[in-house]
């Protein structure tokens, strides 16, 4: 989410070039993110509890705000202004993915309030608003969908010196496949480790997965996973790396394996197609309507299903070369340009009661 704001704020100012910009953050001292043009207001405290629901409204009523607009979920039950508010995803109350009870209760009560109380809600796919209308009694031309985006940016190719470090620093052989390791259940990470096991038996006994951005108390647990399967010398486990060196992973890879349970979007499918990657994601949710034509689709529940789509890309340089050539023509139509463009109509919308 944090990325994404970003790149929506940087695209954004330039449409607003008269409207004086407030960034509200309760992370005082830890975000260098400050974009010309803008006024950083940082207050303490956390997202559900009085920084939400009192001391962002004051701040709102203090600045003498027009429009506020709450770009993660939930949003103050009461405000001086009207709100718009963006929801990804459902995530918490459609799947398991381990929060507790008594989270999973204050998120709904909160989402539920907050999509009531909204003037606009901005919903990042199709996916995400069809969830929301059939969970809430809102009417539909409340909510405007405006898509997260990506811009191709074609940087320096990194040496041969730097990727040497890189395949020595962590262990890397080719050829491998590239996952994200999130500790949250519905990244399915078994499932994958699973999928990577029968690869390694029927197809390449070397092949490597690169599982990145894992935390660090996930790390066990993969790798009892992996010792359990017979894997553990073709999994590596790579915590939060620079997203340059990201690109030069997946650029190289045979392909992203992408085999969430639920997504309200799935941002690395169109990053990993930026990089050039064949992509692999699953056909639930969000994903398909991402991903189009551009990628395999999988049952992410079904460990052989993914295994499959892994040797499809493996075996077939036909397929790997297709893909990438529908991969950097499908993000063609996700420019952070038009996701600005959408939501300062949706600002209009909300300033002018529509």
């Amino acid at each position: 989410m944090g990325k994404a704001l970003s790149e929506l704020i940087h695209h954004l100012l330039p449409l607003v070039s008269d409207w004086e910009v407030n960034l509200y953050t309760n992370r005082a001292g830890n975000i260098e993110f400050a974009p010309a043009r803008t006024k950083r207001v940082d207050i303490r405290g956390d997202r559900f509890n009085a920084w939400e629901q009192i001391r962002l409204p004051l701040a709102a009523l203090t600045s003498r705000l027009d429009l506020l607009h709450c770009p993660s979920q939930t949003a103050p039950f009461t405000a001086p202004c009207p709100i718009v508010l963006t929801v990804h995803d459902l995530i918490p109350i459609r799947i398991v993915d381990g929060w507790s009870p008594t989270m999973v209760k204050r998120f709904a009560r909160c989402l539920a309030q907050s999509v009531r109380k909204a003037r606009r809600i901005i919903a990042i796919s199709e996916f995400t608003k069809k969830e929301l209308l059939s969970t809430f009694d809102i009417p539909e031309n409340k909510i405007d969908v405006v898509r997260w985006g990506i811009d191709r940016k074609v940087g320096e190719i990194p040496s041969k010196e730097f990727w040497e470090r890189l395949c020595q620093e962590y262990g890397i052989r080719l050829p491998f496949f590239v996952a994200f390791g999130g500790e949250a259940p519905r990244k399915n990470v078994p499932r994958i480790l699973e999928a990577l096991n029968f690869f390694v038996r029927e197809v390449n006994r070397d092949v490597q997965l690169l599982l990145l951005g894992v935390p660090a108390l996930a790390r066990a647990k993969f790798a009892a996973i992996a010792e359990r399967l017979g894997v553990s010398r073709n999994m590596i486990q790579i915590g939060y790396i620079a997203d340059s060196t990201v690109a030069a992973l997946l650029a190289r890879s045979e392909g992203l394996v992408y085999a969430s349970l639920y997504e309200g979007f799935g941002l690395p499918i169109l990053e990993a197609m930026a990089a050039g990657s064949p992509v692999i994601t699953s056909s639930v949710t969000s994903m398909p309507e991402i991903a189009g034509n551009a990628a395999l689709l999988i049952d992410p529940y079904n460990p052989h299903s993914i295994k499959d789509a892994m040797r499809a890309c493996y075996l077939n340089e036909a397929i790997k070369l297709g893909m990438r050539q529908k991969g950097l023509d499908r993000i063609k139509s996700f420019p952070w340009k038009r996701s600005a463009e959408l939501t300062f109509a949706t600002y209009k919308r909300a300033l002018a009661g529509t």
